[in-house]
């Protein structure tokens, strides 16, 4: 037997010797740090500040690399988008936020569910995925 079949053949009698091991559901998904953070619904007076984008999940992630808003306590904001597209390239956008129990909608579009932590991270999930923001401290 050359050595090269016999390396193969002592591979796969080690390779037998391990046994498959079985994650439980939960333990599947990757871990973001999120997950044990405590989100209440947001308040008006919560909003006020400068956002950028932690994580960003559903069908958002697909098109959006990032996102970074500034919204006023008038209820107005404006913000840009980092899009994933070819070249990637930002938008820039502004108008007007309001606050509807804990709804949040900047302009007429849909209703995201407005959420903060402890740390002044913003969390709005609405009908195209979840973004999680943290509040930039100003300097």
């Amino acid at each position: 037997m050359s050595i090269r079949l016999l390396c193969v053949a002592l591979l796969l009698a080690q390779a037998a010797c391990i046994s498959p091991s079985v994650l439980e559901p939960e333990d599947r998904a990757p871990r973001t740090g999120f997950e044990d953070r405590v989100w209440r619904p947001a308040l008006e007076s919560d909003i006020a500040g400068t956002y950028v984008s932690e994580q960003l999940s559903g069908q958002l992630a697909i098109v959006l690399r990032m996102v970074v808003y500034r919204f006023e306590a008038e209820g107005t904001y404006t913000g840009a988008a980092l899009l994933d597209d070819d070249p990637p390239h930002f938008e820039v956008i502004s108008g007007s936020w309001q606050l509807d129990q804990d709804s949040m909608r900047l302009d007429d579009g849909p209703a995201a569910q407005a959420q903060v932590d402890e740390y002044g991270s913003l969390r709005l999930n609405g009908p195209d995925g979840t973004v999680i923001m943290r509040r930039e401290r100003p300097q």
